[in-house]
């Protein structure tokens, strides 16, 4: 689905015409806070819900770990500042399918990978890119 995403609020509306270009990538859940990471300015942003944070090399520290008393079967996205406050904490049961928390824990590690599509989001890529 390609959707219209309001940052000032953390909300989004389906578009009726997809844009040709998309900027970013969003998790969309009936309960909890929205979550987007978009291309601005050449940078990466991370929003859950209304509140914003640029990515950069030590913050936000974006971690998802497999609990222990769970067998591996349940996880915990945490997103922690700077200061080691935590921002936004999340734990689910692992599916069978692809995990949204566990791909953005591992590609917001890499420096290289927040630059390049910090640049091209920004300027926007088609939906199929982002897919693949």
């Amino acid at each position: 689905m390609v959707l219209y995403w309001h940052a000032l609020g953390g909300t989004w509306t389906a578009c009726d015409t997809p844009p040709p270009l998309v900027h970013g990538i969003a998790l969309i859940r009936p309960t909890g806070p929205n979550i987007c990471i978009f291309g601005q300015g050449g940078r990466l942003r991370l929003q859950l819900g209304p509140n914003q944070y640029a990515l950069s090399e030590n913050s936000p520290r974006i971690s998802c770990i497999r609990g222990i008393a769970s067998f591996g079967f349940r996880r915990r996205f945490t997103v922690k500042s700077s200061s080691g406050g935590v921002l936004f904490n999340h734990s689910y049961w692992t599916s069978q399918g692809r995990d949204f928390y566990r791909w953005l824990a591992a590609k917001a590690e890499d420096p290289d990978w927040r630059i390049s599509c910090g640049r091209q989001w920004s300027e926007g890529v088609p939906a199929a890119s982002l897919r693949a």
